[in-house]
């Protein structure tokens, strides 16, 4: 827990700090901004929660922002490559920075578990590969319900690959 704490003391009072939150249009005081930095650092360390490697690498970008080891230019870059393909956490980011260096994300692009999920399923059936991709292409053109999305892939699944539902499971959005 010691971990997390440090982490989230280093959102608020590095780049939120210098960027006065984001511009100063979504924070208006020093507690909405650690509110803020708690629920940005709860949501990396669910994303990386199995990958410490990341949460060591994120905790010494701030760390070195902080000690004045490297500049907001240089947090952006570092930042936008440890999170590539996780645009949710580059574009929650932004919310820390100063008006001017805000990351852009390329929305068309899926991240890369999402392209090695799709990659798995051909892989395992192809059949059952162009009936998810049917499946995916109709969720998207006709703005399908999320449960009826899920239900369709748990039926395309549930019998011979259960382990892929779980899977896909996982990019699935909070309720």
């Amino acid at each position: 827990m010691k971990a997390e704490s440090d982490g989230q003391d280093e959102m608020a009072g590095g780049v939120a700090a210098e960027g006065g939150g984001g511009g100063g249009e979504r924070s208006t005081s020093s507690e909405a901004t650690i509110n803020a930095a708690e629920r940005y650092m709860k949501e990396v360390m669910e994303t990386f929660g199995d990958q410490e490697e990341k949460l060591v690498m994120f905790r010494e970008i701030m760390n070195d922002f902080r000690t004045e080891r490297t500049d907001i230019a240089g947090v952006v870059g570092r930042v936008k490559e440890l999170f590539k393909g996780h645009n949710n956490l580059i574009e929650g980011f932004n919310f820390f920075l100063p008006k001017g260096y805000e990351i852009t994300v390329d929305k068309h692009q899926p991240p890369p578990e999402t392209l090695e999920f799709i990659r798995l399923v051909k892989e395992r059936d192809e059949s059952v590969y162009r009936r998810f991709m049917d499946v995916i292409f109709r969720y998207q053109r006709e703005h399908m319900d999320l449960i009826k999305l899920c239900r369709e892939v748990g039926a395309l699944f549930s019998e011979d690959y259960p382990d892929l539902f779980v899977k896909f499971t996982r990019f699935l959005p909070p309720t």
